[in-house]
């Protein structure tokens, strides 16, 4: 009786693995369908993403640009106010950076 419940307990195992292995196959190929759709829809996105961040660097790198000339403009026609507003500035950090010390 032992080699007869073994028997079918090994012919159920092999029915089991075969169906396994044919199920595998077939959900590795619904898997691999449905990755290459989210892949390509996720592509497509990355995509629009790239452009959009390389569009607004370009346009935040000219008003960078467009300050910073204004900036230097304005130095090279009035340097004496810049130089006493860094002056001003420094003094204020250094005595509330000099204040915060002795405490």
């Amino acid at each position: 009786m032992d080699r007869f419940d073994d028997k079918r307990i090994n012919e159920a195992l092999e029915l089991l693995n075969a169906a396994a292995r044919d199920k595998k196959e077939e959900l590795q190929a619904a898997l691999s369908n449905k990755y290459t759709d989210l892949s390509n829809v996720l592509g497509s996105l990355t995509d629009q993403m790239k452009q959009r961040v390389a569009s607004t660097y370009d346009a935040g790198k000219q008003k960078v640009v467009d300050v910073a000339t204004d900036i230097a403009k304005s130095v090279h026609r009035n340097p004496w106010a810049y130089i006493g507003g860094t002056a001003a500035a420094g003094i204020v950090l250094g005595f509330l950076l000099g204040r915060s010390r002795r405490d």
